[in-house]
C-alpha cells in the first residue's frame, strides 16, 4: 500500500515594511517548493490606499519559518489601464529604462512621463536624458527598502517632477515599472 501524501497550508507574508501581513496561502507537499516563488499583491491590499490601485507589487519568497514564508520585494509594474488613461490626445509619452546601482543590489528601473503639449523631439531628448540622470542621482544613496518606501508613497515621484518640470510641463511622471537584479 502507497504511503499517504501529506500536504501542509503555508502562509506567505509580506516583507516587513508592509507589516508581515499574510498575502497569500499555498498548499505544498515540499515546502522548499515554495522558496524562489514570486507573489504578486496589489497595492490597495497590503495598504487599502485606493489612490494607488493601478500599482502591483512582485515579492519573492525567501525564507521558511514554521508554516510561514516570508518575502522579499522583488520588483513592481503598472496596470495597462493606468497607462492607457494617463496617455491622451494632445499630449507625449516619454519612456526611460535605467539600471540603476543602489546601495544593496542593482535595480532596473523604467519610468514613464507624461508632458502637458505635444514637444519637439530635441526637447524630449533632453527631459529623457535629464530624468535618466536625476534618478540615477536620487537612487545612488537608496537602499531597496528605501526605494519601495518612496514609491509606495509618491515622494519621490513628487520631486522628481518638480525638477523635470523647470524643462517643459509635466502632467505626470511615475515608476511604471522596477526589478531587482540579481
Amino acid at each position: 500500500m502507497a504511503k499517504p501524501i501529506i500536504k501542509e497550508w503555508y502562509d506567505i507574508t509580506s516583507p516587513k515594511y508592509f507589516g508581515r501581513k499574510v498575502i497569500g496561502q499555498s498548499l505544498t507537499t515540499d515546502p522548499n517548493r515554495l522558496l524562489n516563488r514570486v507573489i504578486e499583491v496589489s497595492l490597495v491590499e497590503l495598504t487599502g490606499e485606493a489612490t494607488k490601485y493601478y500599482i502591483k507589487l512582485y515579492f519573492k519568497a525567501d525564507k521558511i519559518e514554521g508554516t510561514k514564508v516570508s518575502t522579499v520585494f522583488f520588483g513592481h509594474d503598472t496596470t495597462r489601464d493606468f497607462v492607457a488613461r494617463i496617455v491622451q490626445l494632445g499630449t507625449d509619452r516619454i519612456d526611460t529604462n535605467n539600471i540603476v546601482q543602489l546601495k544593496d543590489g542593482k535595480m532596473r528601473i523604467k519610468s514613464i512621463i507624461i508632458t502637458n503639449g505635444n514637444v519637439k523631439r530635441g526637447l524630449e531628448r533632453v527631459i529623457r536624458k535629464t530624468a535618466i540622470d536625476e534618478i540615477k542621482i536620487e537612487l545612488e544613496d537608496m537602499t531597496i527598502d528605501d526605494f519601495l518606501k518612496n514609491m509606495v508613497t509618491g515622494s519621490l515621484q513628487k520631486k522628481l517632477r518638480k525638477k523635470l518640470s523647470k524643462l517643459h510641463p509635466l502632467r505626470q511622471f511615475e515608476f511604471n515599472k522596477s526589478q531587482i537584479l540579481i
